[in-house]
């Protein structure tokens, strides 16, 4: 990266206070940022942006303090962003080539301007739309379809007859399409159930590393359009997952789960099977759901119960080792006064 102001002014549709032919060559925190380096602080930052070494800072308005030359712009998080995305596109792979330490099946459908790594292996039938970079030692199973402009890391497991849309991006390491957990007891054995069914996944959903997304037993396992999942996300078989839902880290959803649009579930969040959480619902970090929660509203707790009601218990909880000494107190009074009265009777 190597932008005078003006320039990234342009992008951003910004508007330079300072120098606007100042060069940076990199976007950094307000922290470690170097007097070659952009960063950037929101409104409530701008305090702590006075101390910032960097050259220039992106910022929602002037203020007298700061000294360094300024982009103002509407959102500078989000202009920051657009920034980073420039930085991250310049340090992809961009050479189209097929590696010839690849392993490619019989009737492959390649698209144009395809990266494929060494090591990797693309099975029989599939097909890869354009533009998509296919990293080291990905497993592409047969039939697979992905779509144009995808990014599939090291390691990355597509299992047979499964879809991609475009603009896909999966991190290392994770598996698209793995067996449901399906068991039946019969004269106490666990006798497997084939899973024969699939997985689908919309157009720019990205899937961060070690993520196993299960395959439906008949049907689909459906993953909608945009939805983000971190790192370490499990999705049973047949779950039903709608657009812009957010997953953080080690989200747990049982199979045949519906989940509405624009969800939010918080670390560690979970669910039991067959249930449906409505649009917009959020769940807090180690919420789980126990029967269907209702959209456009807040979770959290053991099962899952509205925000507020779930804050109040974990308060309550706090006070238990005390009321517990209280309780023990009052026990042993009112066993006194007993014999008291007893001995009065008397």
């Amino acid at each position: 990266m190597r932008y005078t102001l003006a320039e990234i002014a342009a992008r951003i549709d910004g508007e330079v206070v300072g120098d606007d032919n100042l060069v940076v060559t990199g976007i950094n925190s307000l922290e470690a940022a170097t007097p070659d380096e952009l960063s950037f602080a929101e409104e409530k930052f701008l305090g702590k942006a006075v101390s910032s070494k960097a050259g220039a800072l992106l910022v929602p308005r002037k203020t007298d303090n700061l000294t360094q030359s300024l982009i103002i712009c509407e959102q500078p998080f989000r202009a920051a962003g657009q920034i980073m995305m420039e930085i991250d596109k310049a340090a992809q792979i961009v050479d189209h080539r097929i590696d010839s330490a690849a392993t490619i099946g019989d009737n492959v459908s390649l698209g144009n301007n395809l990266h494929i790594g060494p090591g990797a292996v693309i099975c029989d039938n599939a097909v890869i739309g354009d533009n998509s970079r296919i990293y080291a030692n990905t497993y592409i199973g047969k039939g697979v379809l992905v779509g144009s402009d995808c990014r599939l890391y090291p390691g990355v497991v597509i299992r047979e007859n499964c879809s991609l849309g475009n603009r896909v991006i999966i991190h290392p390491n994770s598996v698209i399409g793995s067996d449901g957990f399906g068991f039946l007891q019969v004269g106490g054995c666990n006798v497997k159930i084939p899973q024969i069914g699939s997985v689908v996944i919309e157009d720019d959903v990205e899937i961060g590393a070690l993520c196993t997304i299960n395959r439906a037993a008949l049907d689909k396992t459906i993953i909608g359009r945009g939805t983000k999942l971190d790192d370490h996300v499990h999705l049973g078989h047949g779950v039903k997952v709608g657009d812009e839902v957010i997953m953080c880290a080690q989200v747990g959803i049982s199979g045949s789960v519906r989940i509405g649009n624009q969800v939010m579930l918080g670390p560690r969040a979970g669910t039991v099977n067959h249930i449906t959480i409505g649009d917009r619902a959020r769940l807090m970090a180690g919420t789980s759901a126990a029967k269907d929660l209702a959209g456009n509203q807040d979770y959290g707790g053991i099962p899952a119960v509205p925000a507020k009601q779930a804050l109040r218990q974990i308060m309550a909880a706090t006070h238990l080792p005390k009321d517990r000494g209280r309780l023990a107190t009052l026990e042993k009074r009112v066993q006194d006064l007993e014999k008291m009265l007893h001995l009065a009777k008397k």
